[in-house]
């Protein structure tokens, strides 16, 4: 799964974590493709293509305007690594949260 942002003329805005398999994926074969539901029609939509990173800017824009909590959790959890358990969760997201108390969280790089 991944975050879709938005769409224009120049195609999809979607956000994910880079180090995620589907990233990994994205960079050896830069072809997608998303499927959704459009209630209103009734109708699922396909839509197939080519991808390529967004601009650093633009990552770290929409990073930012992300709840607190959901910035301190892309520093949290490395996706697909393994954790000694979920209190080992609980102790880094409240150790993050005080460290960022009165400081922007800093956009991960492999986001």
């Amino acid at each position: 799964m991944v975050l879709l942002k938005g769409f224009g003329q120049d195609g999809f805005r979607f956000f994910t974590n880079y180090e995620s398999r589907k990233g990994k994926e994205l960079d050896s074969n830069p072809f997608a493709s998303l499927v959704f539901y459009w209630e209103p029609l009734c109708r699922q939509v396909r839509i197939e293509g080519s991808v390529k990173r967004l601009p650093e800017e633009e990552s770290e824009r929409y990073f930012h305007s992300r709840p607190r909590g959901s910035q301190i959790g892309a520093l949290v959890s490395r996706q697909s690594s393994v954790i000694p358990d979920r209190e080992y969760l609980r102790k880094k997201n409240a150790e993050l949260h005080e460290r960022y108390r009165d400081a922007p969280v800093p956009k991960p790089d492999y986001w």
